[in-house]
């Protein structure tokens, strides 16, 4: 668990205004717009683009909505 204070100022590393936020899923933080997930490992978030789990229905990061904009 991410703790609040840490959540808060947390952004998905592909949202180009840097405003989308991330929810705390347990296992996995989850971006507001895009829908990426990015894993917490021993409590720490990973936010390496490369490694983070697409949404359902996208093949590549370019097809997410913040990189068609």
């Amino acid at each position: 668990m991410i703790s609040p204070e840490l959540l808060e100022i947390l952004r998905c590393p592909l949202d180009p205004a840097r405003q989308a936020r991330l929810t705390d899923e347990q296992t996995h933080l989850l971006c507001a717009r895009c829908g990426l997930k990015f894993a917490i490992r021993d409590g720490l978030p990973n936010l390496v683009v490369e490694e983070a789990e697409l949404p359902p229905g996208y093949e590549g990061r370019e097809q997410l909505p913040c990189q068609r904009e």
